[in-house]
């Protein structure tokens, strides 16, 4: 059984389409990587701070890639929406970021 369709345009930033998607995607792909060596760090029994080291790395470069997706989501709002679905898109962004903090 398919999920239901989700409106995307209406509350969540849109990046997918937007021409920043390759560089989006290769920090993905970066931060994929901290996290497995942060996998492997436990497994072996690596030392306390090197994991958190590693882990507060990941952290950064998560919340640098949703800086990167939301400048890319704003750039879309002003260039392609109406004064008020620009403004809608900018609030529900900001909401969304509010929560994460």
């Amino acid at each position: 059984m398919e999920p239901a369709a989700i409106d995307k345009s209406l509350d969540e930033p849109d990046a997918t389409d937007d021409q920043n998607i390759g560089p989006i995607l290769d920090r993905l792909k970066r931060i994929e990587g901290q996290v497995r060596g942060v996998q492997k760090m436990i497994v072996t029994g690596a030392d306390c701070e090197a994991i958190l080291t590693q882990v507060m790395a990941a952290r950064a470069a998560l919340e640098r890639t949703a800086a990167q997706i939301v400048m890319a989501n704003l750039e879309k709002c002003f260039d392609a929406q109406s004064p008020a679905e620009a403004r809608r898109k900018v609030v529900r962004t900001v909401q969304l970021l509010s929560r994460s903090t």
